[in-house]
């Protein structure tokens, strides 16, 4: 049985050989040999591979041959160094140059050979006939069957389950001859490989898969796709793991999701005369690219979804019950996660502790420093201090830590049940709203600038009375600006109409008439903004 893990066997140190590249200069093309050891690359007289492009600097690079491995490292160049397009910075040393890499220095490539054509030993009991580089794109052949299997590809992708790794060897599968086919991942960069899926022709449970570190290397470093089309073709004896399946041909190709290699896809086939070739082997490559991008877009979605229960967690689970008051309050998110707030606590003098606030921006980066403003609320609440020096102490915390271009709108209240006295700061919010028993409607505006925007802000202190049957709104802004086309914004006025004749209705019928005006507005299309609406009113005598 298969267990959960991927073996990889260390290569053996053959024998030395030189190591072939290619140098493409000015529109010419030469061939370039490297014995084993260090090279000097550059334009200076004792470099031993000199370069006389002027955009190459006089000690560019360094390059070291180690047997069949290559590695490079900059110098501290002038114009820089790329591996495959991207960027070597000096402070990281030597990296490995797969085969079929290419190097720019300057105005100068470098490309490491390998000849499809010509099989390569690896030490290692395997014989590398061929490898295909995912971006030079397929022959008419391997494009004219992965056409005919798109729909079948569509459907795959597009399914919402759990078992897409399998799923996908099994439709793997329709399209090469094989006997096994086995998926390995990692869960995350420098993570080890395990098998999260698999596909057998006898529907039994495949033998562990045994690669070699240098075939692990080519995939996983060098982003390429290695074929050996007859495992027995070798300068030695196939190995014993290959012997007792009885290998024939076997294919590995990377898992690459577009930013980096998250995986392997494996085949192999034990059929007397099956032999891959390099239209199967770019047929295997398009689909693990394609499945690729599926775990990552999933993995994305998962890691939403744990993020958006974490932040809803982090507001009230319930609301704090105030003798002669009631509270309410909703906070509907345009996205998985988003950057509104809102909190009522009680403080050690009975008194209570209101916040709504409003990150500005969207998605991940709002969403975390509104997770970092509740736990401040929270923290900063249980400390008798006024409202001023909380919102001192938030600030303080969110300028050294928030990102330049983010701050925060928010309004923190403390009211006296007793009196109906409401002390609060208004740092940039949008001004709440009092329905006052008499009809009057009174806002709250702001008394300084919004959280973590300038250094060295100040703010004001006011206070405001609700009487008995007076009604208090805090919103965000996701309500007056909401918005079709940017250019028509819903307002305040149908707010206005809502709580004036919100006298003696429930809170929760109250705010879900507010949120129901939203999407009339918005007929019927998702707000691009969250939309968060907290009511308090003070219980007539």
């Amino acid at each position: 049985m298969l267990t959960a893990r991927c073996m990889i066997r260390p290569s053996r140190t053959g024998r030395s050989a030189d190591m072939d590249l290619i140098i493409e200069q000015g529109g010419h093309t030469t061939p370039l040999k490297l014995a084993d050891g260090i090279h000097l690359v550059g334009r200076a007289p004792q470099s031993s591979v000199r370069l006389t492009d002027p955009q190459v600097s006089g000690r560019h690079a360094r390059l070291r041959v180690d047997g069949s491995r290559l590695f490079v490292s900059d110098l501290g160049s002038l114009n820089g160094t790329e591996l495959d397009g991207s960027p070597i910075l000096p402070a990281q040393g030597e990296l490995e140059v797969p085969p079929g890499s290419t190097l720019i220095l300057g105005g100068v490539t470098l490309r490491r050979s390998l000849d499809p054509a010509s099989p390569q030993d690896n030490a290692d009991n395997m014989t590398i006939h061929g490898t295909y580089d995912p971006a030079s794109g397929v022959s008419p052949a391997a494009g004219s069957r992965i056409m005919g299997a798109l729909s079948g590809l569509f459907e795959l992708l597009t399914a919402e389950d759990d078992s897409l790794e399998d799923k996908a060897c099994a439709f793997i599968s329709e399209l090469v001859s094989a006997d096994r086919i086995v998926m390995l991942e990692d869960s995350g960069e420098g993570t080890t490989l395990e098998k999260v899926g698999s596909w057998t022709r006898t529907k039994e449970a495949t033998a562990d898969v045994l690669l070699s570190s240098n075939i692990v290397s080519r995939v996983m470093a060098g982003r390429t796709s290695v074929l050996l089309r007859d495992v027995r073709e070798a300068s030695s004896p196939p190995s014993e793991s290959m012997l007792a399946l009885n290998l024939c041909s076997a294919m590995a190709v990377p898992l690459f999701d577009n930013r980096r290699v998250r995986g392997i896809l494996y085949v192999d086939t034990a059929q007397p005369g099956t032999f891959f070739g390099e239209v199967e082997l770019q047929i295997l490559t398009a689909t693990a690219n394609a499945v690729g991008v599926k775990l990552h877009n999933r993995s994305l979605d998962r890691e939403l979804a744990t993020a958006s229960r974490i932040q809803r967690a982090l507001l009230p689970s319930a609301l704090p019950i105030v003798s002669g008051y009631e509270l309410h309050a909703r906070l509907d998110m345009c996205r998985a996660v988003g950057g509104d707030l809102y909190h009522a606590m009680t403080r050690n003098r009975d008194t209570l502790l209101v916040a709504v606030g409003d990150v500005a921006g969207k998605g991940i980066p709002a969403a975390l420093a509104m997770s970092a403003c509740m736990l401040l609320i929270s923290t900063l609440g249980e400390i008798s201090s006024q409202v001023d020096a909380i919102v001192n102490l938030i600030h303080r915390q969110l300028w050294e830590n928030l990102a330049p271009e983010q701050f925060i709108t928010l309004f923190l209240g403390e009211l006296d049940p007793e009196t109906g006295a409401l002390t609060y700061v208004n740092a940039g919010h949008e001004p709440p709203l009092i329905a006052r028993a008499n009809g009057r409607l009174d806002r709250l505006g702001p008394t300084g600038p919004p959280v973590a925007l300038l250094p060295d802000s100040q703010w004001i202190m006011e206070q405001a009375t609700l009487e008995p049957g007076d009604l208090l709104a805090f919103f965000s802004d996701g309500i007056p600006e909401a918005t079709l086309d940017g250019e028509d914004f819903l307002g305040l006025q149908t707010l206005r109409d809502t709580l004036a004749s919100g006298k003696g209705r429930p809170l929760d019928r109250i705010c879900d008439e507010a949120f129901s005006s939203v999407r009339d507005f918005l007929k019927g299309n998702p707000p691009s903004d969250d939309v968060t609406l907290m009511l308090l009113r003070r219980t007539p005598s």
